[in-house]
């Protein structure tokens, strides 16, 4: 089993798995990480002792500069990272035929047998890995995998047909230059009676630490809200608790203690119930639910700021976004390579 094989080895010279990722491997003296998936091993620290134990226990391995990861592109250069997929991008619009089709022939294709799932699946995982533009999208058509219709096809299509024209776009992981505080930072929103049939509300996040893109999110929440603020309360909670796992990771593989995180929101209903909660029969069932936020906002182990809806940057996670929301999220943390 070559995955017991090579995490034991990992144990014989000293690595420890971590305990926020069971893909993160931990040198004793932390000068050394491992990240291991399926057959692709990244080493990131002082790598030359480990390429040459590396070599000798598995000789017929090779071991160099990483130039994919996850079937990514990897560009690593001296202050910034940049990944970037068009290799998938190319596969699914030759599989589409859109490389160079006409309108006759995109109309031609729709009477064919098509496996909506398999080209769902390619849009997830670029989605997931570095098209942050793609997940409200991609987290909309996935509702229709039981049995879609023409019409979503015809939607699925449209996204195919925007990542011919960005394919060439990729993340892009650079530290700002300025002086930066160990803080990670949120953009938090959630839409609210957008939906018509089911009126349930879709949270989106976006988090940032060193001005590096860590975590997007975009996903429907579990029930129908009463309020505005209360679907923004929803999405503000979501956020807190995939912030818990970020400070964690990061704390135990910088050994930094983090500044508290600092939650960008634009309801300003919200934020003054996490001050003063009050008494309103009307928000009495919010009570359970922000009991534990306000906690946290009152004894500084949270931050949440009040910002204007234009410079939220998760704004284009949810819904159907304008250019220009589109176009400020590309400038956060895309680029053309």
């Amino acid at each position: 089993n070559w995955y017991e094989t090579l995490t034991g080895w990992f144990e014989e010279i000293d690595y420890c798995p971590s305990v926020s990722d069971a893909c993160l491997f931990i040198h004793k003296k932390k000068n050394l990480f491992i990240f291991f998936h399926v057959d692709n091993l990244i080493v990131v620290g002082q790598t030359d002792t480990f390429e040459n134990l590396f070599l000798d226990r598995f000789p017929n391995s090779t071991a160099h500069l990483p130039d994919t990861l996850l079937g990514m592109n990897l560009s690593i250069k001296r202050n910034s990272i940049e990944l970037s997929q068009p290799g998938l991008i190319k596969k699914g619009l030759e599989m589409l035929e859109l490389t160079e089709s006409t309108d006759e022939d995109h109309a031609a294709f729709l009477k064919l047998n098509i496996n909506y799932r398999s080209f769902m699946g390619m849009l997830n995982y670029l989605a997931c890995r570095k098209c942050p533009d793609l997940e409200a999208a991609v987290s909309i058509f996935s509702q229709f995998n039981q049995q879609p219709g023409l019409s979503h096809w015809r939607e699925v299509l449209h996204c195919w047909k925007y990542l011919k024209r960005t394919a060439t776009l990729g993340l892009l992981l650079k530290p700002s230059p300025i002086k930066l505080i160990d803080q990670i930072n949120f953009f938090t929103h959630a839409t609210w009676e957008e939906n018509q049939e089911t009126s349930v509300s879709r949270s989106r996040s976006l988090a940032f630490w060193k001005s590096c893109p860590l975590m997007l999110n975009s996903k429907k929440q579990r029930n129908i809200t009463m309020s505005s603020t209360e679907s923004e309360m929803n999405a503000l909670s979501d956020s807190d608790q995939e912030n818990q796992w970020l400070c964690f990771i990061i704390e135990e593989l910088w050994k930094t203690k983090l500044e508290p995180t600092l939650f960008h929101i634009d309801n300003k209903g919200l934020l003054e119930k996490l001050k003063n909660f009050g008494s309103n029969s009307k928000t009495n069932h919010l009570y359970i639910k922000i009991k534990g936020l306000r906690e946290k906002f009152k004894n500084n182990d949270i931050m949440v700021k009040l910002i204007p809806s234009n410079d939220i940057l998760a704004d284009s996670l949810a819904k159907a976004a304008p250019l220009s929301s589109i176009r400020k999220l590309q400038d956060s943390c895309l680029k053309v390579l």
